[in-house]
C-alpha cells in the first residue's frame, strides 16, 4: 500500500483522519501508532520484526543513554553501541544487496527509519531531549506512517514538539489538503507519465541510442526522478498537517540552483540537515579539538558526509564515485570563493552584486554537472553511465538523431512542457505578482477549482495506471 493506491486514498487515509478526529485527544498517539504499524504491515509484514525490535532496542538505548554515569566512557560505549546496532542492520542488506544484486529488496523505509532512531539516541546523548520513558511514543516518532517509507526526515527533537503541543489548525489541515492534491499530480500524472521514454532511453544499447533520444530522456529521467520525490514529500507534509504536525519541507525548486552547492540545499533538504547535524558538524569539532585549520576542518567533515551519502545511495563503487564527484565539485566551489573573497581583501575591493551575464554563467554551470551527477545516480554501473554519456556527446558511432526521439516527444510533449514549468519557481512568481496587482480575490477563488482539477485529474491516472513504485523507495 502506498500514498497513490487507490486503497491508501479511498480507506486507509479517510478511515484514519475518521478515527483520529472522533477519539479524545488523548488516544490520538495511540491510535496513529497503530495506523501506522497497520500501514507498515500491510507493505511489509513478513521484515516487520526489524522495525518493532528496532524501536524496543532504542528504546533502550535512550534510557541507557539519560542515565548518569561516573564514567563518560560508559555513556559513550552505549552510544557507539546503538550506531552500530541501527547502520549494521541498515548496510547488511546494502551488502546482501551488493552480493546478490537486484533479487535482494531493502525492507520498506530501513534507511528512514534508520535516520531517525540515530536521532533520537544522538539528540538524548547530547541532552538537546529527555529520553522518552513511554515506549509508544518512541514508537511512534520512529514508524510515523506518513514519514516512514521516504521521510521527509525529521530529528527527534523537532517531532516531540507537535507529538505533545499540537492542536487542530484550520489553516494547516486544508493545506495539507491542498499539498496532498499537488503530490498526487505531481507523482500519478507528470512522474508516472514518463516512465516509458525514460525506461525506452535507459535501456536502449549505446550505439543504437541517438544523440536527441540520449538528452531527451536525461531531461525526462530528471524531471521524473524530481516529481516522483517531491509529489512523495508533498503528500506526507500534506498528511503530518492534518494530524496537526508540521513536517519539514523536502525541496525548494532544485534546479532552479545556482551552484552545485545550492542545489544540495535545495533537494532532499531533510537529508542535507540531518547529516549536517550528526555527521559534519561532530567531524568538524572533532577536528576543530586537534588544532586543525578551518579549511581542513570543513574539507574532512564534507568528505564524510559525501562518503556517507554516496554509500546511501546505492551500493558499488559507483554510489562512492556519486559521493566524491558531488564532494569534488562542492569542495571546489568552497575554495574559489575563498579565493575571491582573498582576492577583494587584497586589493581593498568591496563585494558587488553579481551581474546578469554571471548570473546566467552560474546556472549554465550548474544545470551541466547537474545533468552529469544526475546521470550517474541513474545508471546502474560505471560501464552504463559512460555509455550514456557517450551517446549524449555522440562519440559511441550513434546516429544524431532516430524516429523513436519524434515518438516520445510526441506522446510526451505535454507532461514535459508542464513539468518543465512546475519545476521552476514561475507558479509563485506569477501568483505573487497577480496579488500586488489586486487579485488576490480572484485566486482565492479559483484555488478551490483548481485543486478539485488535479485532483479529478490525478484520480483519473490512478484508476487507468499500472503500479509505479516511488524511486526512493529503494534506499
Amino acid at each position: 500500500m502506498t500514498f497513490t493506491s487507490l486503497e491508501f486514498i479511498f480507506i486507509f487515509f479517510p478511515l484514519c483522519i475518521a478515527g483520529y478526529y472522533l477519539l479524545p485527544k488523548k488516544c490520538r498517539n495511540y491510535f496513529l501508532l497503530a495506523a501506522s504499524l497497520v500501514f507498515y504491515a500491510a507493505g511489509e509484514w513478513k521484515r516487520m520484526y526489524i522495525l518493532v525490535a528496532g524501536i524496543i532496542v532504542n528504546y533502550v538505548f535512550g534510557l541507557l543513554l539519560s542515565r548518569e554515569y561516573k564514567a563518560k566512557k560508559a555513556k559513550l560505549l552505549i552510544l557507539i553501541s546503538s550506531i552500530i546496532y541501527n547502520f549494521g542492520i541498515l548496510f547488511y542488506y546494502k551488502l546482501l544487496l551488493y552480493r546478490y544484486g537486484s533479487g535482494v529488496i531493502l525492507p520498506l523505509g530501513l534507511s528512514y527509519f534508520t535516520f531517525r532512531t540515530v536521532s533520537y539516541c544522538l539528540d538524548v546523548y547530547w541532552e538537546m531531549m529527555p529520553a522518552n520513558k513511554n515506549i509508544a511514543d518512541v514508537a511512534l516518532y520512529i514508524s510515523f506512517f506518513p514519514q516512514i517509507s521516504m521521510g521527509p526526515i525529521s530529528s527527534y527533537s523537532d517531532f516531540a514538539r507537535d507529538m505533545y503541543e499540537r492542536s487542530f489548525d484550520t489553516r494547516l489541515f486544508l493545506d495539507g489538503v491542498k499539498r496532498i492534491i499537488m503530490g498526487l499530480f505531481k507523482k500519478l500524472v507528470i512522474a508516472n507519465s514518463l516512465v516509458g521514454l525514460v525506461d525506452a532511453s535507459f535501456n536502449m544499447d549505446p550505439a543504437s541510442r541517438s544523440i536527441s533520444l540520449a538528452w531527451l530522456g536525461l531531461i525526462a529521467y530528471l524531471i521524473q526522478l524530481y516529481f516522483d520525490f517531491a509529489g512523495y514529500s508533498d503528500i506526507a507534509i500534506g498528511l503530518g498537517g492534518m494530524f496537526g504536525f508540521t513536517l519539514p519541507e523536502n525541496f525548494n525548486y532544485p534546479y532552479a540552483a545556482s551552484s552545485l552547492k545550492d542545489f544540495w540545499n535545495r533537494w532532499h533538504m531533510t537529508l542535507g540537515a540531518w547529516m549536517k547535524s550528526y555527521i559534519y558538524i561532530p567531524i568538524f569539532r572533532a577536528c576543530q579539538g586537534k588544532k586543525m585549520k578551518q579549511l581542513t576542518c570543513y574539507l574532512l567533515g564534507s568528505l564524510g558526509v559525501w562518503l556517507f551519502s554516496g554509500a546511501w545511495h546505492g551500493v558499488g563503487m559507483k554510489t562512492i564515485y556519486f559521493g566524491l564527484y558531488y564532494f569534488l565539485f562542492i569542495a571546489g566551489e568552497r575554495l574559489f570563493e575563498d579565493w575571491k573573497k582573498a582576492r577583494r581583501k587584497k586589493l581593498g575591493l568591496k563585494k558587488r552584486p553579481d551581474t546578469l551575464l554571471e548570473k546566467t554563467g552560474a546556472h549554465i554551470y550548474a544545470a551541466v554537472f547537474i545533468l552529469i551527477g544526475q546521470l550517474l545516480f541513474k545508471c546502474q554501473s560505471v560501464s552504463q553511465y559512460v555509455g550514456y554519456l557517450g551517446s549524449m556527446l555522440g562519440i559511441t558511432g550513434n546516429s544524431a538523431n532516430q524516429t523513436e526521439t519524434y515518438f516520445y516527444l510526441k506522446q510526451d510533449i505535454v507532461i514535459l512542457v508542464i513539468g518543465g514549468i512546475f519545476s521552476f519557481p514561475l507558479i509563485p512568481f506569477a501568483t505573487k505578482r497577480i496579488k500586488a496587482a489586486g487579485g488576490e480575490k480572484v485566486i482565492k477563488a479559483l484555488s478551490p477549482v483548481v485543486y478539485l482539477v488535479l485532483f479529478l485529474i490525478s484520480l483519473a491516472f490512478a484508476f487507468t495506471s499500472t503500479y509505479k513504485s516511488f524511486v526512493y523507495f529503494m534506499f
